[in-house]
């Protein structure tokens, strides 16, 4: 297959596979993973959506085969699930990449609260700066920011296709209960 460049000259490839939750796509190059989209209700939504983000990106399987191994894992074993090797998530502050390297502490099934995610980084009152960071996750199921929720026990955002819905979705999924008012119990 000939090799093909996005517009900033890098090589960049996609694929996508059908979950329980919809359509998903991952997007590598050569420095590893760059991005993994979540929940789209066709394949043509995912293609597009990876198209918009990253245009002149090409499919190829066999450079997508590890990250669309994991999400298809991810589905069918849970927290046994091992993620690919390399991640690429340049542009990202160091603000961000602190918050991401948390988060991927929070074991599979269990939540963790803004809050704690920012006393735990040093930052007290910085839930918010917490939350924003999360919302730029480039590789949601790896970096679990589905697994951080309000002190109240509420969803908090989500920017994946499908929001708090789809948050709630992949809590469920790994067995997080919810009380009749949607709070984490």
């Amino acid at each position: 297959m000939s090799r093909s460049r996005n517009s900033n000259g890098v090589e960049l490839y996609y694929d996508t596979c059908r979950t329980p939750i919809g359509w998903c796509a991952a997007v590598t190059g050569p420095a590893g993973l760059k991005r993994i989209f979540l929940a789209e209700p066709e394949r043509k939504s995912a293609e597009a959506s990876v198209l918009r983000q990253f245009p002149g990106c090409r499919v190829d399987v066999e450079a997508c085969r590890g990250a669309v191994a994991f999400i298809s894992r991810y589905f069918e074993e849970g927290a046994y699930a091992r993620p690919p090797g390399e991640f690429d998530c340049e542009p990202a502050t160091a603000f961000q990449r602190r918050v991401w390297g948390l988060a991927v502490t929070i074991p599979f099934g269990q939540v963790r609260s803004y809050g704690w995610m920012a006393v735990r980084l040093g930052c007290r009152g910085a839930a918010r700066a917490v939350g924003s960071a999360l919302g730029r996750n480039p590789l949601p199921l790896i970096v679990p920011c589905h697994r951080i929720v309000c002190s109240s026990g509420l969803m908090g955002g989500f920017s994946a296709t499908g929001g708090t819905a789809l948050k709630r979705v992949l809590l469920e999924y790994e067995g997080v209960e919810f009380d009749s008012h949607g709070r984490v119990v």
